[in-house]
């Protein structure tokens, strides 16, 4: 089995960009408004990107593949990918004459370092249980990388597509002659873009990399990324000038977007979800009554629909209706508040704990319905209003009681699912264990059958449904909004606003 690309299509391809770019023009500044301030970038230091930090990533730092709007897998810094016939083994040949910002060549050697970096024990790297099915990382020579795997992985290119934590490829110099620490805000990557300078909270600023090997691009002089955590604001920005493009999740900001002709909405319907996690070792959610009870007492449906307008869909499953899991029913738990009253009641003790929520109008928002729920089958939630890089930081080390998540949009379930549930795993943020849902997670990354595996995480959300350690809120749905003659930005896959080949229409 071969995937590779011949070269009548890639000599139609050229043929086709040089046409396109004879429309685009060059030049030009672009302001990007995103919900959160941002941590960093050094996988060690942060452990996992957020919105904001992937839309960086995106311009800084690339990837092996890359996966296009019509949803296929196409190159990046890789060229070709072979898999082996039991889909264990995968390899890549790489882009010869990439260097990255510092100069120093891209090269087979410099992805091994990056994954051997992330997965070594005593660099204690939260990222590398998203990693785990990668055995080793070979560099056979300057332009070959070998992907030893523990388990079949038909998935794998597209798994390492997104601008994610674990897939952007960053400088081994400078990281190796960063200070200890320092390298977090001085990335370095082959990206179309290069850092220029970084004011926390208030902007950080890319330019053109001159020497990008993607000739012609980028189109932009500089992009300027803005955290803007005040919802409100953020659209106010759009609609003022101050920002050309936007991230956003406000529905009712979205709504009144569509109607407006001085801007457009962009929209993508992903895989994943967003969801909430109980800490299972601390009371009163070690007992999976008060679980239960918790969610029975939500209406899903009335949540999206009074707070988000009906745009996105109460989730049943982790999945979502862009992944190829194709569940008929996860035996998700229904609004019952006589049954979550019941439940409490064999409990026989007093409820109350702390709800997690984003400091933003949207997040105390959620946490003030569930509250509401809440409430009417006699339990006590106090909202704990936090920001966004401290969220991350309360939940990684379970200071919490209950905090929202998300799994995001990806072209496999398996790394996410694994990271987040297997036992022992440092992103399961529940810390519970459940030796039968672990053997079918095992199962479900052993098997290269896809209809097999799509049973099995199937029956893996019936079990969480069941157990109820996390519980689900609504399907992944994503947006931005933009003045219209910024052109060039792709479909929002993996919540990432990707604006390495967006242009301005100067006719616009």
């Amino acid at each position: 089995m071969k995937i590779y690309w011949r070269g009548a299509i890639l000599a139609a391809a050229t043929v086709l960009a040089a046409g396109m770019v004879q429309a685009q023009t060059r030049g030009g500044t672009v302001t990007l408004g995103v919900e959160q301030d941002i941590a960093g970038f050094d996988p060690l230091v942060v452990g996992v990107y957020d919105t904001g930090q992937i839309a960086v990533a995106a311009l800084l730092l690339d990837t092996l593949t890359r996966i296009d709007d019509s949803g296929k897998l196409v190159p990046r810094l890789a060229l070709s990918w072979t898999p082996s016939e039991d889909l264990k083994t995968w390899t890549f040949k790489l882009r010869p004459g990439v260097a990255f910002h510092d100069g120093s060549p891209f090269n087979a050697k410099a992805v091994v370092f990056n994954y051997e970096r992330m997965q070594d024990p005593k660099n204690r790297c939260r990222c590398a249980v998203y990693i785990s099915n990668i055995a080793k990382v070979e560099a056979p020579d300057d332009l070959t990388v070998v992907f030893s795997l523990k388990a079949p992985a038909p998935g794998f290119p597209g798994i390492i597509a997104p601008a994610t934590v674990t897939n952007v490829i960053h400088s081994p110099k400078a990281m190796q002659e960063a200070a200890q620490g320092a390298y977090n805000r001085n990335p370095v990557g082959t990206g179309a873009f290069k850092l220029k300078s970084w004011a926390s909270g208030d902007r950080l600023v890319v330019e053109r990399n001159p020497g990008y090997w993607d000739k012609g691009k980028p189109y932009l002089d500089q992009v300027t990324i803005r955290p803007l955590p005040d919802g409100p604001a953020r659209f106010a920005s759009i609609l003022s000038g101050e920002s050309d493009i936007i991230w956003h999740d406000i529905a009712d900001d979205i709504v009144k977007a569509k109607k407006n002709n001085a801007v457009v909405v962009h929209s993508y319907v992903g895989s994943g979800a967003t969801m909430y996690a109980f800490n299972t070792k601390k009371p009163p959610f070690d007992d999976v009554r008060v679980r239960q009870a918790l969610r029975h007492a939500i209406d899903m449906q009335a949540f999206a629909d009074t707070l988000y307008n009906g745009l996105w869909k109460p989730a049943k499953d982790p999945y979502g209706p862009s992944s190829w899991v194709n569940c008929k029913d996860t035996k998700p738990l229904a609004y019952n508040p006589e049954k979550a009253k019941q439940l409490l009641k064999e409990y026989g003790k007093p409820v109350s704990f702390k709800l997690t929520v984003t400091a933003t109008p949207r997040g105390r928002a959620n946490g003030q319905i569930f509250q509401e729920y809440w409430r009417a089958v006699g339990v006590n939630a106090e909202l704990n209003q936090i920001d966004q890089t401290t969220l991350v930081t309360k939940a990684f080390t379970r200071d919490f009681d209950v905090t929202p998540w998300r799994i995001i949009d990806l072209a496999d379930p398996d790394p996410q699912m694994y990271a987040n549930f297997r036992t022992g795993s440092p992103v399961n943020l529940a810390s519970y264990s459940d030796p039968e849902l672990d053997k079918m997670l095992d199962d479900a990354r052993a098997s290269a059958d896809q209809a097999k595996r799509s049973e099995l995480y199937c029956r893996i959300a019936q079990r969480i449904n069941e157990h109820v350690q996390w519980f689900w809120t609504l399907e992944n749905l994503y947006f931005s909004i933009a003045k219209p003659a910024l052109k060039g930005i792709p479909k929002q896959r993996s919540d990432e606003i990707d604006l390495s080949a967006a242009w301005w229409d100067r006719k616009k």
